[in-house]
């Protein structure tokens, strides 16, 4: 017998056995064990496991040549060798093996225009499966460069090098460096299109909506970078889209040519071209233009095919527009799906008459079957209760399916604030084709929703304050809220007790009530917007008021509008007067107090007011929205026949509305635009009492402008009497002497705008770019009597004056209260500043033409 000494089969590439090197003799010998040899991290069970031969069975050649197959495919090793020797009782066969070396570290080195987490996510994209721990294998190097390779060019940069360096670390393992060099920004300088009989380049260009040539708006979108996948895309989605159209059905698009010189760069600053630009070809044959032979629709139930038809907006001669005709279908989905016909499809019969250039359109509906709903169920509502969701919901069990009802529902749950925003990848509709029944899920993650604070600081309107808390947007988990608040102040002093039920007894109407009593003490800075010489306000009175506020509300059957009216009684008087203020203080009364006796004003007078509400809102969330509209209008009536001791009215609107921005960001920023109106107006020989009029500024309404600084001024004239009662003559003029004051009038009509562009960070964390402008103005003479003055000369100046505040916004949402920690950097284009002159003393009217202030809160 033939003796084989020793059996070496190594692999590098490629595995080659030669089973002809085999000595085989009649008597076949056993195998007496197996042994596994050089083995570091993979655990010697697991190459058994591949191993098919077994101690004891017969010698067999080609069953270990297969072994040593199945051993290398498992991809553990780099190389392998088999050993056999006579043993005792038989061959004694050895496994050798080197395994593959682990990556230890992984490096980039040179990347300047994207991040190692960008690397990362194109590895995991294009499944390049090269990581930390993982086993080197020199093709996961060469796709790793490939991944880099595109990251450049979507980057603008392929005149780029890349090159991997593999350094040893014993025993067993390997640091890998890529090594980049970037080179030159390379951008698109030139697209030309070849062909194009029918448009201009211009029309071509634009039509274009991800490759565009650079410019200063391009450049800041990534548009003027080429990718070709994304020029594919580009052609494909928009270019033969736009082609369409204009009715040219056939378009034929060429293999785009592209190549790099060296072109023009302009002149403008910030928006000249690269130095090496992307010159892109494009050939274009447009084809015959085709026209509308027929419309036809089949099988419309239950819907009217003829109405159908006219929604298309195209007749017999019209030039086919193909994408009107694949909106349209797209409108078909959405109102067959209103009405449970989710399956709703169709086929097309679209036929075309090369000869006489036009196109018959006919669809064949195939609407299937119509689904109810069978189980709407909610998980991850941990406090909620599943009763506080249901009845948002439009969509109802038993009811016919309605994917726009669905969708509505949706946004009602959004609307409530108690749950992290609910996008669609979060609820899950599940039809079942044989019973035509569908089950809803709506999975939700709970926001905290209760608030126990301290607070304490510097506020413009409460000075230095301290205060303590209790708020819980959904009490028990049963959708009501809940106010306890108390606020002290140098300035105010607040008891705030305030409930709301949004569905009384589960039915639609809403009951709020709230309990009250405020102190605010007016001085020199919140009355005049002065401060005397040593730096500090003056106190002149303070005002207290005691009062109550009940509210009902409703929703408009299942529509987005709700409308509202509330009761509010309140005690309003003054206390504290300084000595020499006691006529301006308690004059604010005059026509305010039962028989004009305004002393009257110290035990407080009444106000009994009544306000109605309309409102409407499509907004996507309670905090932060995305897109959605919100209108309030709302007109406050006090006394008449509600009694009271003064009366009038204040009609309101307030504007939101919210949409991404698609242009700059993709739809990750937000643009959002609030409008406020209101006015006030008194009746019944009434007048409006001072603490009714309108004061703006401050970081609800203007940024940049202190709280309640923003008010028409006038100068007051009062004649001046001795105790007597008897009028003070001038001495030098003979004439009785008039005293005059500069008083802030707080206007009757006012007008705020706000812009803001939010660009959220990370987490809770976001800015906001913000414009703001707002007017505060006196509309109505104001008598004098009224103000405990004689006569009252308006400073047209300050009456008409526009103010606006531009800036920036760090916001930082504090999860406690969920509410924002806003940091506003503001600056005012439009201001104040001008000299009034006021018995011989001139005041310098200067308002800041810059601020920094920070406020716990939101904007609108």
């Amino acid at each position: 017998m033939a003796k084989l000494a020793k059996l070496g089969i190594c692999l590098i590439g490629f595995l080659l056995i030669d089973s002809a090197s085999f000595a085989q003799e009649s008597a076949a010998p056993t195998i007496e064990r197996i042994d596994i040899r050089g083995n570091r991290r993979i655990p010697e069970e697991t190459i058994r496991y591949y191993i098919q031969s077994r101690p004891g069975e017969t010698y067999n050649e080609s069953r270990l040549a297969t072994d040593l197959r199945d051993v290398y495919r498992a991809n553990f090793f780099e190389y392998i060798e088999i050993q056999e020797r006579d043993g005792d009782a038989g061959k004694i066969i050895t496994f050798i093996v080197k395994e593959k070396p682990l990556i230890r570290t992984i490096e980039y080195v040179g990347n300047k225009s994207f991040s190692e987490s960008n690397i990362l996510d194109e590895f995991k994209e294009r499944k390049v499966g090269l990581t930390t721990d993982s086993q080197y294998e020199p093709s996961k190097i060469e796709a790793a460069k490939r991944a880099l390779r595109g990251l450049m060019l979507q980057n603008g940069k392929p005149l780029g090098t890349i090159r991997s360096e593999i350094d040893n670390i014993p025993p067993s393992s390997v640091r890998v460096r890529f090594i980049m060099d970037e080179g030159p920004n390379v951008r698109i300088g030139q697209i030309r299109f070849t062909g194009n009989t029918v448009f201009s380049d211009k029309q071509l260009k634009d039509a274009l909506k991800l490759d565009k040539e650079r410019t200063l708006f391009t450049m800041f979108k990534g548009m003027d970078k080429y990718h070709r996948e994304k020029l594919e895309a580009d052609i494909e989605m928009n270019l033969k889209t736009f082609y369409k159209e204009h009715g040219y059905m056939y378009v034929q698009v060429g293999e785009p040519v592209t190549r790099i010189f060296e072109g023009p760069r302009g002149l403008i600053p910030f928006a000249r071209k690269t130095k090496q630009q992307f010159y892109i070809e494009i050939p274009v044959e447009a084809g015959d233009q085709f026209r509308v032979g027929k419309i036809e629709l089949k099988n419309c139930t239950p819907f009217k095919c003829e109405a159908m038809v006219s929604a298309f907006g195209l007749k017999s001669g019209d030039v086919v527009n193909y994408k009107r005709i694949r909106d349209t279908l797209e409108e078909f989905k959405k109102i067959y799906g209103a009405y449970g016909y989710i399956n709703w499809t169709y086929i097309s019969e679209m036929k075309t008459d090369p000869q006489n250039k036009t196109m018959d359109v006919v669809f064949d509906f195939q609407p299937d079957k119509q689904f109810f709903v069978r189980f709407i169920q909610f998980v991850g509502n941990t406090k909620t209760r599943d009763r506080v969701i249901r009845r948002e919901f439009i969509l109802e069990e038993g009811k016919v399916f309605s994917s726009q009802a669905l969708e509505s529902s949706v946004l009602r749950v959004n609307q409530l604030g108690f749950f992290e925003k609910i996008e669609e990848k979060d609820y899950e509709v599940k039809p079942d084709d044989k019973t035509g029944l569908v089950d809803v899920n709506l999975t939700v993650k709970e926001k905290s929703q209760r608030s126990i604070g301290f607070t304490g600081g510097v506020s413009g309107i409460s000075g230095s304050f301290i205060g303590l808390n209790y708020s819980d947007n959904n009490f028990m988990g049963r959708g009501e809220s809940l106010e306890l608040s108390v606020t002290g102040g140098t300035r105010t002093t607040d008891f705030i007790v305030a409930f709301n039920e949004p569905h009384l007894l589960d039915s639609p109407w809403g009951l709020g009530l709230s309990l009250y009593n405020r102190r605010y003490r007016y001085d020199t800075y919140s009355t005049y917007g002065m401060v005397n010489t040593s730096g500090d306000p003056e106190e002149l009175f303070t005002q207290r008021t005691t009062g109550a506020t009940i509210s009902m509300s409703r929703r408009i059957r299942r529509s987005l509008w709700s409308f509202a009216g509330s009761y509010t009684y309140q005690r309003i008087g003054v206390s504290d007067i300084a000595s020499g203020f006691e006529s301006y203080a308690l004059s604010q009364f005059v026509g305010s107090t039962p028989t004009g006796d305004v002393t009257t004003a110290l035990k407080g007078i009444i106000r009994s007011e009544v306000t109605p509400m309309l409102s409407y809102n499509s907004t996507d969330a309670y905090f932060n929205p995305t897109r959605g509209t919100a209108l309030q209008l709302s007109t406050a009536i006090s006394g008449g026949f509600l009694g009271g001791d003064f009366s009038m009215v204040r009609p309101m609107i307030s504007l939101r509305h919210f949409f991404p921005d698609r242009w700059l960001s993709g739809g990750r920023n937000v643009f959002g635009f609030n409008l406020l109106g209101e006015y006030i107006q008194a009746y019944s020989n009434s007048s409006v009492p001072f603490f009714d009029r309108f004061y703006i500024g401050g970081e609800n309404t203007i940024r940049g402008f202190d709280i309640r600084s923003i008010s028409p001024l006038a100068i007051s004239r009062t004649p001046l009497f001795d105790v007597q009662g008897n009028p003070i003559i001038d001495l030098k003029t003979g004439l009785p002497r008039i005293a005059e004051s500069l008083i802030p009038l707080g206007g009757d009509t006012v007008g705020v705008f706000n812009f803001e562009y939010r660009i959220p960070i990370a987490g809770p964390l976001s800015i906001a770019a913000f414009y703001d402008m707002g007017l505060n103005r006196v509309s109505r003479k104001i008598p004098g009597s009224t103000l405990g003055v004689g006569s009252v000369d308006i400073i047209h100046s300050t009456n008409n004056a526009i103010r606006s505040s531009t800036g920036l916004e760090v916001q930082f949402v504090l999860p406690v209260v969920s509410a924002p920690f806003r940091l506003i950097f503001a600056y005012n284009p439009q201001y104040l500043d001008e000299s009034v002159t006021v018995s011989n003393y001139t005041y310098r009217l200067t308002e800041p033409r810059k601020d920094i202030k920070f406020t716990v809160g939101r904007s609108f």
